[in-house]
């Protein structure tokens, strides 16, 4: 079972804002036959970009029939069902696999934690449940009824 990764409007608006920066940059160092600032705003154009867009068009989270298998862009991540301890709801900003300030928090024991974001959050959490029993799963709302 296949779940799109969640990708916010801030994260869009970095990439289109790098471009329109970087692009007339890039274009007037071509004019004025500047070949360093033209290279090194291309590069950084062109870094940042294939960064980025990986991670809107290959962005998921699939539950295998032993592991959760993350998918981030270029980046691959395989966790045993039995090695999570817990799922949280977040808005942590901390760098993760995530293209939005909506995550969950994958606690594991053998691991550091590490955050994801899906569209269908609760499906989501209800399959895992369904995978494995034993791990915790915390709801928007019992975390609110806490403070």
């Amino acid at each position: 079972m296949k779940f799109k990764g969640k990708v916010s409007w801030w994260f869009y608006a970095i990439m289109i804002s790098v471009a329109v920066i970087l692009i007339p940059i890039i274009i007037m160092s071509l004019l004025d036959t500047d070949i360093i600032v033209f290279l090194i705003n291309f590069i950084v154009l062109l870094a940042l970009e294939l960064f980025c867009i990986p991670i809107v068009f290959h962005n998921y989270i699939e539950l295998q029939n032993e592991s959760l298998l993350i998918v981030f862009g270029l980046t691959k991540v395989k966790i045993s069902y039995n090695d999570i301890i817990a799922l949280t709801p977040t808005h942590n900003p901390l760098s993760s696999l995530a293209a939005s300030f909506d995550r969950i928090e994958i606690q594991c024991r053998k691991k550091t934690c590490l955050m994801i974001a899906v569209i269908d959050k609760d499906t989501f959490l209800d399959e895992m449940k369904r995978r494995n029993p034993h791990i915790i799963i915390y709801r928007k709302e019992e975390l609110k009824n806490e403070y």
